[in-house]
């Protein structure tokens, strides 16, 4: 649950721009360009909270490939689910991590970032590592983002602190819920937790 809490802190700090053309420009300067649009949102004195929220997550839809991820979060379950279930789990799996993520970032209290180093992993892969500073407290958070480019246009799939993946901790959760309830299960604590997360907003 560590894992998570930091991620959610982070990651709405240094969403990657990846609808942009993979061609236009290195990750690391996207990183940079995007941190500051967020933070720029979450600054402004003009927006209202619920403003501030539709404005990031709109920013969100469009540089993570939901798709993607479930299909590595689910694993072999996302063999056996037919299309509804796997629709369904997208959606659901959207919703938790957009309201869990709102929670966390509405109290930004001025972390910045640092950025370390830009990587390509293998073709069509990338790792863009950050640093989240916390000067009031001298804590810092590494935290990697994991890109792959889809048709020339980059999207985030992963984000790990300290090489521990978002990704394989809600795989390791979902997986025992899965495995004692199949996939259904899974699916109907899925709106269970949409419910509770939203109504916390």
């Amino acid at each position: 649950m560590r894992l998570k809490k930091i991620v959610l802190i982070a990651l709405f700090m240094c969403l990657l721009p990846f609808g942009l053309q993979a061609t236009e420009e290195s990750p690391g300067k996207i990183v940079k360009k995007t941190v500051e649009q967020v933070l720029s949102i979450l600054n402004d004195k003009n927006l209202n909270e619920d403003q501030r929220k539709d404005i990031v997550f709109q920013i969100v839809k469009e540089r993570i490939n939901f798709k993607e991820m479930s299909r590595r979060i689910l694993a072999t379950n996302w063999k056996i689910a037919d299309d509804e279930q796997k629709n369904q789990f997208i959606s659901l799996f959207e919703q938790i991590l957009l309201n869990t993520y709102w929670q966390r970032i509405k109290q930004y209290t001025g972390e910045r970032v640092e950025y370390v180093t830009e990587s390509s992993d293998t073709e069509g892969y990338s790792t863009v590592d950050t640093i989240i500073v916390k000067d009031k407290t001298n804590i810092e958070i590494p935290i990697s983002y994991r890109m792959k480019r889809f048709v020339n246009i980059w999207f985030a799939y992963d984000f790990t602190v300290e090489n521990l993946s978002l990704v394989q901790s809600y795989r390791n959760e979902y997986r025992a819920i899965a495995k004692n309830n199949g996939v259904d299960g899974l699916l109907e604590q899925m709106k269970r937790d949409v419910v509770r997360i939203s109504s916390r907003n």
